[in-house]
C-alpha cells in the first residue's frame, strides 16, 4: 500500500485529531497567562489584606479613646469640666469613622480581587485539562505520522532531512545533558575535596602555632593540642583524597593535585622525651605537610575554575540545543500535517487560459 493510499485510509482518523489539536493549541500560552495573572492577584490581595490590618488596629485604637472619652473615667470627667466633651466627642469620633471607612473600603477591593482569583482559578483548571488534552492530541498525532512516514519516504525526501536533522540533534542534546550531569557531578565532588583542603591547612597552621608555642615552654598539654591540630588535617586531608579519587574515576584526565598525605605524630613518645630537637623535628613535619596541602589548594583551585568553565559552556550548549531540538520538532511536525493535507484535500488545479 502506497503511502498516499494509507493516508487516505486514516483520513477521517487524522481529521478529528487535527481538528481538536487546532482547538486546544492555544492552552499552553493560556495557561501561562492565567498562572502569571493568577500569582499577581494574589500578591495584591496579600497588599491589601496588609492595608485592612492597619486600618482596622487604627481603628481599634481610635475607638478605644472614643469609649474612653465616653464612659465615667478622667478623660470624660476633664473635658466636661473644660465644656469641651461634646467637640472632643465630635472629633474622636471623625477620626473613629476615617479609620473604620477606609477599612471598609479595602475590604470591598479585597472582595473584588478575591472575586478576580476565583474567576482565573477556574480558567486556569480550564486552560490545564485543554492542555493536557492538547498533548494526548499532539502525542497520538505524532504515532500516526510515525505509521506514516517511518524510515525513508522516497516521495518526501525533504521530509527525511527533517527527521535526520531532529534525530541528530536530539542525539547530541543527551550527550549534552549526559556531560552535563558528569561535569556538575565532579564540580561538587571537587568543592568538596577542596573545601577539605582548606580545613586541613587551617589545622596544620594552627598546629605550626601551637609549636612555635611548645619552642618556648615545653608544656605536655602544648603537644596535646599539636596533636589534636595534626589529627583534624590528617582527617581533612584524607578525606580531601576520598573526594579526588572519585572525581578521577569520572574525569580522567584531571591534573594530578599532589600528596596529601599527612603523618600524625607519636603523642606517647613526645610527651616522654619532649625536648627542642623532637619539636624542631615536628616543626618540620608540619611545615612540609602544610607546603604539600598549599600546593594542592592552588591545583585544586585551578581545576575548579577550569571546570566550571567547561560546565558553564556545556550548559550553554545544552540550552541552545533544546532551542533548537524544539523549533526542528515543531518544523518537523507542521511540514508532515502539510503533507497529509495535501494529499486528503488537493490543492484545486488551473487550467491555463
Amino acid at each position: 500500500m502506497s503511502l498516499q493510499q494509507q493516508i487516505q485510509n486514516e483520513s477521517e482518523q487524522f481529521q478529528a485529531l487535527f481538528d481538536r489539536l487546532s482547538d486546544t493549541q492555544s492552552s499552553e500560552a493560556a495557561q501561562s497567562e492565567a498562572r502569571s495573572y493568577l500569582i499577581s492577584c494574589q500578591n495584591r490581595a496579600l497588599l491589601i489584606q496588609e492595608k485592612i490590618d492597619t486600618f482596622n488596629a487604627a481603628a481599634d485604637k481610635e475607638h478605644k479613646r472614643l469609649v474612653g472619652i465616653q464612659g465615667h473615667g478622667v478623660k470624660h470627667i476633664w473635658y466636661k469640666l473644660r465644656g469641651q466633651l461634646k467637640q472632643r466627642l465630635d472629633e474622636q469620633e471623625k477620626k473613629w469613622l476615617c479609620e473604620f471607612e477606609k477599612c471598609k473600603e479595602e475590604e470591598q477591593r479585597l472582595a473584588a480581587v478575591q472575586e478576580q482569583i476565583n474567576s482565573t482559578q477556574n480558567h486556569l483548571h480550564r486552560c490545564k485539562i485543554a492542555y493536557e488534552e492538547y498533548v494526548k492530541t499532539k502525542r497520538a498525532l505524532d504515532e500516526l505520522f510515525e505509521r506514516f512516514f517511518a524510515g525513508v519516504t522516497p516521495s518526501y525526501p525533504d521530509e527525511d532531512t527533517m527527521e535526520q536533522n531532529l534525530k541528530r540533534e536530539k542525539e547530541c542534546l543527551i550527550t549534552l545533558q549526559n556531560n552535563h550531569r558528569n561535569l556538575t557531578h565532579i564540580f561538587h565532588l571537587l568543592r568538596k575535596a577542596h573545601r577539605a583542603v582548606i580545613v586541613a591547612r587551617r589545622a596544620l597552621n594552627d598546629a605550626l602555632d601551637m609549636n612555635t608555642i611548645d619552642l618556648f615552654t615545653n608544656s605536655g598539654i602544648v603537644d596535646i593540642f599539636v596533636s589534636s591540630d595534626l589529627a583534624k588535617a590528617r582527617n581533612a586531608a584524607t578525606q580531601a583524597q576520598q573526594f579526588i579519587n572519585e572525581a578521577s574515576c569520572l574525569y580522567p584526565h584531571m591534573a594530578y593535585v599532589g600528596d596529601l598525605h599527612i603523618e600524625q605524630d607519636n603523642l606517647i613518645f613526645n610527651m616522654l622525651f619532649d625536648n627542642i630537637w623532637t619539636d624542631l623535628n615536628m616543626r618540620k613535619k608540619i611545615r612540609e605537610a602544610s607546603d604539600r596541602i598549599s600546593r594542592a589548594d592552588t591545583v585544586l583551585a585551578r581545576i575548579l575554575l577550569a571546570i566550571r568553565q567547561k560546565l558553564d559552556k556545556c550548559e550553554a550548549d545544552r540550552e541552545q540545543t533544546s532551542k533548537n531540538v524544539k523549533q526542528l520538532a515543531e518544523e518537523h511536525f507542521s511540514a508532515r500535517i502539510a503533507i497529509v493535507r495535501n494529499i486528503i484535500e488537493p490543492p484545486p488545479r488551473y487550467s491555463a487560459v
